[in-house]
């Protein structure tokens, strides 16, 4: 009888990890349908891990402290563990509408995730606060660092319920473009005529299309204007709405998600600080941000010269596709891109709140494959290569704003060294 109880208990919890969907986990995991188990044991003991508490520092006690910001490029070897693997996503993929849609067209490694994977999934999942780099009111003072400019949301399910909530965090997850116009074509002279938005409502201005005095009616060469009684009018009437009185009426915006290949980068912001209770220098992140590339013109049409107008990050944001091509989004269709680019910071995020995430997720471990060490403990045993490019300075300046080239590794250096000789003094007596 016991064998029985066993064998049904066993039986019943390997169903119920198989139809268990993985966003419903919040991770990768090795549990497939009908019972597969891509491995030894099951790993679904992820979800219930949680990250070890910072130790309290009283003010007090904070004899020296410096604000630092780094940035971890994905370039140099030992940071590979940060962006790999990589994801992509299917050609009509589109940001799901619900949670079983999460996997939906999106191809991710089916037992660890890049640091872009995690964040991104979980943006769309409510678990993640994201701070816009700028505010509407002025774009161009990027000043996202400071963790000022929130995208608010009131239930873990807002992305899926709130339209202006879901628009916000898809713009900092994505690129896109304005669709083309919406036109119709005349039968007799294969003449095309936008569509454009008139002072009336559109009821009106629908019928008056209909009813176009001025083109002809015959049976044999009815009006092309006739398209628009075969069109969807719940979307001709979004099209309306959203354009302006007399403007033109657009197709649907394109919109194209950022996969893991497009992040060149990721900048932190931390404290290095001397603690007089523990006698430790320590550091510890308080934001970190993705960085993407941006489209550039060295010839002075620079997206960051206060003299045009504000560049649109949505729209400017170079992507890349599954084959690993620079692509960038012109009308609505997809283009190769070969100029110049920058590197701006995408938004931030609060790290302490970001640590409850990465303590479920696991890098890759080249020795073990069943010692496997968390994002969190990555990042808290600084297993990490980061590059200085800001420090505490009375003008708020980037290091290249006063050093250049290899002047601006020396002066980071320099900076560390003095904080080595600063703690070394501090225990000669």
């Amino acid at each position: 009888m016991k064998t029985r109880l066993l064998f049904f208990s066993l039986s019943f919890s390997l169903v119920s990890l198989a139809q268990t969907p993985t966003d419903a986990l919040r991770g990768p995991q090795n549990v497939l349908p009908d019972g597969v188990i891509d491995g030894v044991v099951a790993s679904d003991e992820i979800p219930v891990l949680s990250p070890v508490e910072y130790e309290h520092v009283r003010l007090a006690d904070l004899a020296q402290s410096w604000r630092v910001f780094s940035r971890i490029d994905a370039r140099e070897k030992v940071n590979v563990k940060l962006f790999y693997p990589y994801d992509y996503f299917m050609d009509d993929w589109d940001f799901p509408n619900t949670r079983n849609e999460m996997s939906n067209g999106w191809v991710r490694h089916q037992e660890r995730w890049s640091l872009w994977t995690i964040i991104m999934t979980h943006a769309m999942l409510g678990d993640l606060t994201l701070y816009k780099v700028s505010s509407e009111e002025t774009p161009l003072v990027e000043d996202g660092y400071q963790l000022k400019y929130p995208i608010k949301r009131l239930t873990p399910d807002d992305f899926f319920n709130n339209g202006s909530y879901r628009k916000k965090v898809a713009r900092c997850l994505s690129v896109g473009s304005k669709g083309s116009p919406m036109e119709v074509f005349l039968a007799e002279s294969q003449k095309s005529t936008i569509l454009a938005r008139s002072g009336k409502s559109f009821d009106f201005w629908y019928d008056s299309l209909l009813n176009d005095p001025n083109v002809p009616r015959t049976v044999d060469n009815l009006s092309d204007y006739e398209q628009l009684e075969r069109m969807d009018t719940a979307y001709l009437r979004m099209a309306w709405n959203n354009a302006k009185d007399g403007g033109e009426l657009y197709d649907k915006d394109i919109v194209r998600p950022l996969s893991s290949q497009s992040i060149t980068a990721f900048n932190i912001k931390e404290d290095w600080f001397f603690d007089k209770e523990r006698s430790v220098l320590d550091k510890r992140i308080i934001a970190i941000a993705p960085v993407a590339r941006i489209k550039y013109d060295p010839q002075g049409n620079d997206p960051m010269n206060t003299e045009r107008e504000p560049y649109d990050r949505y729209r400017d944001i170079i992507s890349v596709n599954a084959r690993g091509e620079l692509e960038v989004y012109e009308k609505g269709i997809a283009q190769e891109y070969t100029e110049e680019f920058k590197e701006v910071e995408l938004f931030w995020l609060y790290f302490p709140e970001l640590r409850y995430v990465l303590m479920n997720y696991f890098v890759y471990n080249e020795q073990n494959d069943a010692n496997r060490m968390s994002f969190d403990h990555l990042f808290w045993k600084r297993l990490f290569s980061a590059r200085i490019y800001r420090k505490s300075d009375q003008y708020d300046r980037n290091v290249e704003d006063y050093r250049y080239g290899v002047d601006a590794l020396y002066e980071a250096e320099k900076f560390k060294e003095s904080m080595r000789t600063w703690e070394a003094d501090l225990w000669h007596y």
